[in-house]
């Protein structure tokens, strides 16, 4: 072999993607160990749980929709709520980068709406395994109200709620099948 390959799809990169770290500007949780991996394979998850039908573009994407953060970087929600032009300009920048990592998955408009409600369940998930307090507070209720209707037009509804309430009561642990 001679020398190393370049790029934003080589390998190595790709791989190297998984370790951006989320949280970093939420004072609650920065601290938090979550990884863009480790987030991105609990979407993966909950894809397989709420839409059994799944198409492999839908899995493919979240397993995959946050890896240009490692180049682009990640905006925060208080900073995509006041940001205007910025915003659209971000997101066009990181699809361009997906693109080019090879890593851009063409879904459909319900693809969408699911891959963002996924995004949106882990985070409230992750809140409430983390930062229990803060699940009450800063605008998370909202955000779960938002999953709960989202979740109940894509049609999977009771599969949130319930993801939730076992959430909320902490129930984590495993157990027999």
């Amino acid at each position: 072999m001679t020398g190393c390959s370049t790029g934003l799809a080589r390998p190595l990169h790709l791989w190297a993607s998984g370790f951006a770290r989320r949280w970093h500007m939420n004072a609650a949780l920065s601290g938090a160990d979550d990884f863009n991996c480790a987030h991105q394979g609990r979407c993966a998850m909950l894809v397989i749980v709420l839409f059994p039908d799944h198409s492999l573009t839908l899995l493919r994407a979240a397993v995959t929709h946050d890896a240009a953060e490692f180049v682009v970087g990640d905006l925060s929600q208080p900073f995509k709520a006041v940001g205007g032009g910025l915003v659209a300009d971000h997101a066009s920048l990181e699809g361009d980068v997906l693109t080019r990592m090879g890593l851009a998955c063409d879904l459909s408009e319900f693809e969408q709406r699911c891959l963002k409600l996924i995004d949106r369940i882990d985070a409230v998930l992750f809140v409430q395994l983390r930062a229990p307090q803060e699940a009450r507070r800063n605008g998370w209720p909202e955000v779960q109200d938002w999953c709960l209707g989202e979740a109940a037009q894509l049609g999977c509804g009771e599969a949130v709620a319930g993801l939730f309430w076992d959430s909320e009561c902490r129930a984590y642990e495993g157990g027999a099948l």
